[in-house]
Protein backbone atom coordinates (compact mmCIF):
# COMPACT_ATOMS: atom_id res chain seq x y z
CA UNK A 1 0.00 0.00 0.00
CA UNK A 2 1.20 3.27 -0.39
CA UNK A 3 0.42 6.74 2.07
CA UNK A 4 -2.38 8.65 1.24
CA UNK A 5 -0.49 11.83 0.43
CA UNK A 6 2.35 9.75 -0.73
CA UNK A 7 2.85 12.44 -3.62
CA UNK A 8 3.66 14.94 -1.08
CA UNK A 9 6.67 16.31 0.51
CA UNK A 10 8.00 14.98 3.61
CA UNK A 11 10.38 14.93 6.06
CA UNK A 12 10.29 11.15 7.45
CA UNK A 13 9.90 8.32 5.73
CA UNK A 14 6.38 6.44 6.01
CA UNK A 15 7.11 3.55 8.00
CA UNK A 16 4.34 1.07 5.92
CA UNK A 17 5.25 1.99 2.32
CA UNK A 18 5.19 -1.25 -0.46
CA UNK A 19 4.14 -3.36 2.33
CA UNK A 20 0.82 -5.45 1.54
CA UNK A 21 -1.45 -3.89 3.72
CA UNK A 22 -5.13 -3.95 2.45
CA UNK A 23 -6.56 -0.97 1.57
CA UNK A 24 -7.76 0.20 4.99
CA UNK A 25 -10.02 3.49 3.71
CA UNK A 26 -13.65 1.25 4.52
CA UNK A 27 -12.29 2.30 8.24
CA UNK A 28 -12.56 6.05 8.02
CA UNK A 29 -16.17 5.54 6.41
CA UNK A 30 -17.71 4.06 9.97
CA UNK A 31 -20.09 6.42 11.45
CA UNK A 32 -21.35 5.79 15.06
CA UNK A 33 -21.06 2.45 16.42
CA UNK A 34 -22.63 -1.41 16.32
CA UNK A 35 -23.65 -3.79 19.40
CA UNK A 36 -21.52 -7.00 18.94
CA UNK A 37 -23.68 -9.79 18.20
CA UNK A 38 -22.11 -12.31 20.77
CA UNK A 39 -21.97 -10.02 23.61
CA UNK A 40 -24.11 -6.86 22.74
CA UNK A 41 -21.55 -4.49 23.83
CA UNK A 42 -21.32 -0.94 21.68
CA UNK A 43 -18.02 -1.20 19.42
CA UNK A 44 -16.86 0.92 16.78
CA UNK A 45 -14.78 -1.54 14.14
CA UNK A 46 -14.42 -4.59 16.33
CA UNK A 47 -15.16 -6.52 20.35
CA UNK A 48 -12.10 -6.51 22.02
CA UNK A 49 -13.74 -9.04 24.23
CA UNK A 50 -15.32 -11.53 21.42
CA UNK A 51 -12.16 -10.57 19.10
CA UNK A 52 -14.94 -10.28 15.67
CA UNK A 53 -15.56 -7.90 13.40
CA UNK A 54 -18.96 -5.45 14.16
CA UNK A 55 -21.75 -3.97 11.98
CA UNK A 56 -20.47 -3.09 8.13
CA UNK A 57 -17.03 -5.05 8.72
CA UNK A 58 -18.69 -8.61 9.09
CA UNK A 59 -16.60 -10.18 6.20
CA UNK A 60 -15.08 -6.77 5.00
CA UNK A 61 -11.65 -7.38 6.72
CA UNK A 62 -8.42 -9.30 5.44
CA UNK A 63 -8.49 -12.79 7.25
CA UNK A 64 -4.62 -14.20 7.30
CA UNK A 65 -3.40 -17.86 7.87
CA UNK A 66 -0.23 -18.21 10.08
CA UNK A 67 2.15 -20.51 10.04
CA UNK A 68 2.06 -21.66 14.03
CA UNK A 69 -0.07 -20.83 16.84
CA UNK A 70 -0.19 -17.47 18.98
CA UNK A 71 -0.75 -17.18 22.53
CA UNK A 72 -1.48 -13.52 23.91
CA UNK A 73 -0.79 -13.53 27.89
CA UNK A 74 -2.51 -10.34 28.67
CA UNK A 75 -1.99 -8.53 31.97
CA UNK A 76 -5.12 -7.47 33.69
CA UNK A 77 -4.56 -3.90 33.86
CA UNK A 78 -4.13 -3.45 30.30
CA UNK A 79 -6.96 -1.27 28.65
CA UNK A 80 -8.97 -3.98 26.37
CA UNK A 81 -9.63 -1.33 24.06
CA UNK A 82 -6.42 0.11 23.57
CA UNK A 83 -4.48 -2.93 23.03
CA UNK A 84 -2.83 -3.49 19.52
CA UNK A 85 -2.90 -7.61 20.35
CA UNK A 86 -6.70 -7.48 19.87
CA UNK A 87 -5.61 -6.98 16.24
CA UNK A 88 -3.88 -10.48 15.64
CA UNK A 89 -7.18 -11.90 17.41
CA UNK A 90 -9.76 -10.14 15.03
CA UNK A 91 -7.35 -10.57 12.21
CA UNK A 92 -6.36 -13.93 12.05
CA UNK A 93 -8.68 -15.63 13.90
CA UNK A 94 -7.88 -19.15 13.30
CA UNK A 95 -4.94 -18.77 14.76
CA UNK A 96 -4.60 -16.27 17.42
CA UNK A 97 -5.78 -16.55 21.30
CA UNK A 98 -5.55 -14.22 24.01
CA UNK A 99 -5.75 -15.32 27.74
CA UNK A 100 -5.78 -12.17 30.70
CA UNK A 101 -3.06 -13.05 33.46
CA UNK A 102 -3.07 -15.32 36.05
CA UNK A 103 -5.86 -17.80 34.01
CA UNK A 104 -3.45 -18.82 31.51
CA UNK A 105 -2.47 -22.20 30.33
CA UNK A 106 0.10 -24.34 31.26
CA UNK A 107 2.57 -24.42 28.57
CA UNK A 108 5.22 -27.02 30.62
CA UNK A 109 4.03 -30.15 29.37
CA UNK A 110 3.23 -28.31 25.26
CA UNK A 111 6.29 -29.21 22.91
CA UNK A 112 7.06 -26.77 20.47
CA UNK A 113 6.23 -23.57 22.41
CA UNK A 114 8.73 -20.36 22.72
CA UNK A 115 7.82 -17.39 24.57
CA UNK A 116 8.94 -14.20 23.15
CA UNK A 117 10.94 -12.45 26.42
CA UNK A 118 14.56 -11.19 26.60
CA UNK A 119 16.04 -13.16 29.17
CA UNK A 120 19.61 -14.07 30.28
CA UNK A 121 19.06 -17.51 28.11
CA UNK A 122 17.49 -15.88 24.84
CA UNK A 123 17.89 -17.78 21.70
CA UNK A 124 17.33 -15.80 18.36
CA UNK A 125 14.92 -16.92 15.47
CA UNK A 126 17.81 -17.58 13.36
CA UNK A 127 19.42 -20.08 15.99
CA UNK A 128 15.85 -22.05 16.01
CA UNK A 129 16.90 -22.67 13.04
CA UNK A 130 20.17 -24.30 13.76
CA UNK A 131 21.84 -21.61 11.99
CA UNK A 132 25.19 -20.48 13.44
CA UNK A 133 24.15 -17.25 14.96
CA UNK A 134 25.89 -15.08 17.39
CA UNK A 135 24.27 -12.05 19.96
CA UNK A 136 27.13 -9.00 19.29
CA UNK A 137 27.11 -8.51 23.45
CA UNK A 138 29.81 -7.98 25.14
CA UNK A 139 30.27 -9.29 29.00
CA UNK A 140 26.73 -9.16 31.30
CA UNK A 141 25.18 -7.52 28.18
CA UNK A 142 27.34 -5.07 27.98
CA UNK A 143 25.49 -3.44 31.35
CA UNK A 144 27.41 -2.12 34.22
CA UNK A 145 28.65 -4.61 37.23
CA UNK A 146 25.36 -4.55 38.93
CA UNK A 147 22.88 -4.67 36.71
CA UNK A 148 21.13 -7.51 35.61
CA UNK A 149 18.91 -9.19 33.05
CA UNK A 150 16.24 -7.34 33.97
CA UNK A 151 17.43 -4.25 32.21
CA UNK A 152 18.47 -5.41 29.13
CA UNK A 153 16.03 -4.28 27.53
CA UNK A 154 17.40 -1.13 27.09
CA UNK A 155 20.41 -2.65 25.54
CA UNK A 156 20.17 -2.92 21.65
CA UNK A 157 21.65 -5.92 20.12
CA UNK A 158 22.60 -7.12 17.03
CA UNK A 159 23.17 -10.90 15.33
CA UNK A 160 25.85 -11.75 12.83
CA UNK A 161 26.11 -15.25 11.57
CA UNK A 162 29.38 -16.98 12.24
CA UNK A 163 31.46 -19.53 10.12
CA UNK A 164 32.98 -22.60 12.15
CA UNK A 165 36.61 -22.64 10.92
CA UNK A 166 36.32 -26.44 11.11
CA UNK A 167 33.64 -26.43 8.64
CA UNK A 168 35.29 -24.27 6.21
CA UNK A 169 35.04 -26.48 3.57
CA UNK A 170 32.37 -28.36 4.01
CA UNK A 171 28.96 -27.36 2.69
CA UNK A 172 26.30 -28.39 4.70
CA UNK A 173 23.06 -29.61 3.77
CA UNK A 174 20.19 -27.03 4.51
CA UNK A 175 16.73 -28.61 5.95
CA UNK A 176 13.81 -28.42 4.19
CA UNK A 177 11.51 -26.37 6.39
CA UNK A 178 7.53 -27.29 5.99
CA UNK A 179 4.11 -26.06 7.84
CA UNK A 180 4.24 -29.30 9.28
CA UNK A 181 8.30 -29.69 10.88
CA UNK A 182 8.88 -26.21 12.40
CA UNK A 183 10.65 -25.69 15.27
CA UNK A 184 8.01 -23.53 16.80
CA UNK A 185 4.66 -24.59 17.43
CA UNK A 186 3.31 -22.06 19.23
CA UNK A 187 4.62 -18.29 20.64
CA UNK A 188 3.69 -16.67 23.61
CA UNK A 189 3.59 -13.03 24.12
CA UNK A 190 3.46 -10.71 27.29
CA UNK A 191 0.89 -8.08 26.39
CA UNK A 192 2.00 -5.60 29.05
CA UNK A 193 4.47 -3.08 30.80
CA UNK A 194 7.69 -4.08 31.29
CA UNK A 195 7.51 -4.01 34.76
CA UNK A 196 4.33 -5.90 34.53
CA UNK A 197 5.91 -8.16 31.96
CA UNK A 198 8.25 -9.48 34.49
CA UNK A 199 5.94 -10.38 37.02
CA UNK A 200 4.44 -12.56 34.37
CA UNK A 201 7.73 -14.21 33.29
CA UNK A 202 7.96 -14.94 36.98
CA UNK A 203 4.93 -17.38 36.68
CA UNK A 204 6.24 -20.86 36.76
CA UNK A 205 3.58 -21.97 34.35
CA UNK A 206 6.05 -19.83 31.61
CA UNK A 207 9.06 -19.44 33.48
CA UNK A 208 10.61 -22.83 31.55
CA UNK A 209 9.83 -22.10 28.34
CA UNK A 210 12.34 -21.66 25.45
CA UNK A 211 12.48 -17.76 25.59
CA UNK A 212 13.44 -16.30 22.05
CA UNK A 213 14.27 -12.58 21.02
CA UNK A 214 13.96 -10.48 18.11
CA UNK A 215 15.73 -8.25 15.91
CA UNK A 216 15.93 -4.68 17.17
CA UNK A 217 13.06 -2.91 14.91
CA UNK A 218 11.96 0.79 15.61
CA UNK A 219 8.34 0.83 17.21
CA UNK A 220 6.18 3.60 15.08
CA UNK A 221 3.77 3.01 17.98
CA UNK A 222 2.21 6.80 18.62
CA UNK A 223 1.47 5.87 22.76
CA UNK A 224 3.92 6.71 25.23
CA UNK A 225 5.44 4.30 27.82
CA UNK A 226 7.66 5.83 30.34
CA UNK A 227 10.93 4.53 30.06
CA UNK A 228 10.81 2.48 27.23
CA UNK A 229 12.90 2.95 24.42
CA UNK A 230 12.08 3.32 20.95
CA UNK A 231 12.23 -0.15 19.90
CA UNK A 232 10.20 -1.73 22.43
CA UNK A 233 7.40 -3.01 20.22
CA UNK A 234 3.53 -3.00 20.44
CA UNK A 235 2.48 -6.40 20.73
CA UNK A 236 0.79 -5.97 17.10
CA UNK A 237 4.29 -5.34 15.82
CA UNK A 238 6.25 -7.41 17.95
CA UNK A 239 4.00 -10.72 16.73
CA UNK A 240 4.35 -9.19 12.63
CA UNK A 241 8.46 -9.12 13.70
CA UNK A 242 8.23 -12.68 14.68
CA UNK A 243 6.02 -14.29 11.59
CA UNK A 244 8.73 -12.18 9.69
CA UNK A 245 11.97 -13.76 11.09
CA UNK A 246 10.05 -17.27 11.02
CA UNK A 247 9.38 -17.00 7.39
CA UNK A 248 12.51 -15.76 6.38
CA UNK A 249 14.72 -18.31 8.11
CA UNK A 250 12.14 -21.00 6.99
CA UNK A 251 11.52 -20.30 3.05
CA UNK A 252 13.64 -17.14 2.50
CA UNK A 253 12.92 -13.92 1.39
CA UNK A 254 11.39 -12.63 -2.28
CA UNK A 255 14.00 -10.33 -3.44
CA UNK A 256 11.49 -8.06 -5.41
CA UNK A 257 9.45 -7.60 -1.81
CA UNK A 258 10.20 -3.53 -0.71
CA UNK A 259 8.14 -3.54 2.52
CA UNK A 260 10.98 -3.98 4.68
CA UNK A 261 12.95 -0.64 3.12
CA UNK A 262 11.09 2.01 6.03
CA UNK A 263 10.71 -0.46 8.87
CA UNK A 264 13.85 0.54 10.11
CA UNK A 265 15.10 -2.73 11.19
CA UNK A 266 18.70 -3.50 12.55
CA UNK A 267 21.01 -4.18 10.08
CA UNK A 268 21.74 -7.37 11.51
CA UNK A 269 18.88 -8.45 10.28
CA UNK A 270 19.11 -7.53 6.60
CA UNK A 271 22.38 -9.41 6.30
CA UNK A 272 21.17 -12.79 7.99
CA UNK A 273 18.44 -12.51 5.34
CA UNK A 274 20.52 -11.31 2.73
CA UNK A 275 21.52 -14.95 1.77
CA UNK A 276 17.89 -16.45 2.35
CA UNK A 277 16.81 -13.76 -0.64
CA UNK A 278 15.17 -15.74 -3.72
CA UNK A 279 14.48 -14.54 -7.12
CA UNK A 280 10.76 -15.51 -7.70
CA UNK A 281 7.32 -13.96 -8.93
CA UNK A 282 6.42 -10.96 -7.23
CA UNK A 283 2.76 -11.75 -7.50
CA UNK A 284 4.15 -15.03 -5.23
CA UNK A 285 2.19 -15.37 -1.90
CA UNK A 286 2.10 -18.51 -1.05
CA UNK A 287 2.12 -19.79 2.84
CA UNK A 288 5.81 -21.37 2.14
CA UNK A 289 6.55 -18.86 -0.48
CA UNK A 290 9.88 -16.73 0.09
CA UNK A 291 8.35 -13.83 2.27
CA UNK A 292 6.69 -11.31 0.10
CA UNK A 293 4.37 -9.55 2.61
CA UNK A 294 2.12 -12.67 3.70
CA UNK A 295 1.96 -11.10 7.55
CA UNK A 296 1.83 -7.36 6.45
CA UNK A 297 -1.96 -7.05 7.41
CA UNK A 298 -1.81 -7.84 10.94
CA UNK A 299 -1.04 -4.03 11.00
CA UNK A 300 -4.19 -3.66 8.89
CA UNK A 301 -5.74 -1.52 12.15
CA UNK A 302 -2.58 -0.42 13.02
CA UNK A 303 -1.62 1.41 10.19
CA UNK A 304 -5.07 2.97 9.83
CA UNK A 305 -4.60 4.53 13.31
CA UNK A 306 -1.00 6.03 12.38
CA UNK A 307 -2.18 7.67 9.60
CA UNK A 308 -4.89 8.82 11.61
CA UNK A 309 -2.81 9.84 14.65
CA UNK A 310 -0.18 11.48 12.07
CA UNK A 311 -3.63 13.52 10.09
CA UNK A 312 -3.75 15.79 13.39
CA UNK A 313 -0.19 15.62 15.34
CA UNK A 314 3.47 16.46 13.94
CA UNK A 315 5.41 12.85 14.34
CA UNK A 316 8.30 15.01 15.40
CA UNK A 317 6.19 16.46 18.23
CA UNK A 318 5.09 13.52 19.45
CA UNK A 319 6.63 11.99 23.02
CA UNK A 320 6.23 8.37 21.66
CA UNK A 321 9.02 9.33 18.51
CA UNK A 322 11.58 11.64 20.60
CA UNK A 323 12.19 8.03 22.83
CA UNK A 324 16.02 7.36 22.95
CA UNK A 325 17.20 4.78 20.57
Amino acid sequence: MTHPSEAQERTRKYPFVNMRISDHSILDTIEGRHNCKLCDRSRKFFCYNCYIPVGELEGALPRLELPLKIDIIKHKKEIDGKSSAVHAAVLAPEHVRIHTFPDIPDYREEPGVVLIFPSATALTVPQLFERNVQLQIGDNYGLPKGHHMGTMLRRRMDEVEVQDPNLKDQVSPKKKWTLENLPIRRAVFIDSTWNQSRGIYADERVRGLRTVVLQNRLSQFWRHQRGSPRWYLATIEAIHQFLLEVHINAWGLNSGYRGLDNLEITEGFHQLAAPLTIETSIEDVGRVSPYNGQYDNLLFFFANMYDLIHKYYDHNELIAYRRPI
